[in-house]
């Protein structure tokens, strides 16, 4: 009896890992925190309207993930075949209807929100449904998408959070592009671990087109903006008091280094997969940051 529940577990476990739920978490948790650091005081209803706004998102970027998965069967079996979901723990039809659940869910409560809210919402999941469909398949146009996509859930805050300085302003402004800059970093060490595949698949992604050192290249450059900006950030916070915050982004620094590293001695798809993961944890600690900046 025992090792049936644990089986069935593993089961439901093995389907809800196609909607990332780790990457949901952060999504939610960054909103959450810059929501919170600039919440607007003299709003009754501002929790209401936050939990609006978190939940579409959480939800379009659940049926980003799906509908990714349902267009990547071919890739994953060859990049990823141990990740496979779709045709294995969960049929194509399951999937599709997962994805229509999901999308006209975030869509009723962002109109729900407003109008304005809808039709962000509606443009990021027509931009992640091209992404899958078409897109990825393209350098650096998908790279830019997912990009944006994540830039654009810290963006979506400022419908209802409130900034009193203009530091405020300034600091919830570097953080999209840090979420810019990070989220395009990554995407594109995923694509260097996906090239086999990838290949397979027809596709011309940035590496395939430029090959693994230019693409290496590209991300240096990347990642000489953003070591840039970060060091800056962090002596401009030191210099206003904010210690805890400019030595996080010092951390945040210096991380990046290490990652440039790890990509520089990185050769095989194993290399980059950790790479991806690292450049994550510095995303993570980048929200982490939100709270004391």
């Amino acid at each position: 009896m025992r090792n049936k529940i644990y089986l069935h577990f593993c089961k439901v476990i093995k389907k809800i890992k196609i909607v990332r739920p780790v990457n949901l978490l952060i999504v939610a948790l960054t909103m959450f925190i810059v929501l919170y650091k600039f919440k607007d005081e003299g709003a009754a209803d501002y929790w209401f309207n936050a939990l609006l706004l978190i939940l579409p998102a959480v939800l379009t970027a659940a049926a980003g993930y799906v509908i990714n998965d349902i267009f990547d069967t071919l890739t994953d079996s060859i990049n990823k075949p141990d990740r496979v979901t779709v045709g294995k723990t969960i049929t194509k039809l399951q999937a599709w209807v997962l994805y229509a659940v999901l999308t006209i869910i975030s869509l009723l409560i962002s109109w729900r929100f407003s109008f304005t809210y809808f039709n962000i919402n509606i443009s990021i999941t027509l931009l992640l449904a091209l992404y899958a469909l078409k897109f990825k398949a393209l350098p650096l146009i998908g790279n830019l998408f997912v990009a944006l996509c994540s830039a654009a859930v810290v963006a979506s805050c400022l419908l209802i959070a409130s900034f009193e300085t203009r530091s405020g302003m300034l600091n919830f402004t570097g953080y999209i592009l840090f979420a810019f800059f990070t989220s395009l970093i990554r995407e594109i060490v995923k694509d260097l671990q996906d090239i086999e595949g990838d290949k397979v698949a027809g596709y011309h992604t940035y590496p395939i087109l430029m090959g693994e050192r230019g693409a290496k290249v590209f991300l240096y450059v990347l990642l000489g903006m953003q070591i840039l900006l970060s060091g800056l950030y962090s002596v401009l916070a030191w210099g206003i008091g904010m210690q805890i915050s400019a030595i996080i982004m010092g951390l945040i620094t210096i991380m990046l280094f290490a990652f440039m590293n790890h990509v520089a001695n990185a050769k095989h798809k194993e290399a980059y997969l950790e790479s991806s993961k690292f450049m994550k944890y510095i995303m993570v600690v980048g929200v982490i940051n939100l709270i004391f900046s």
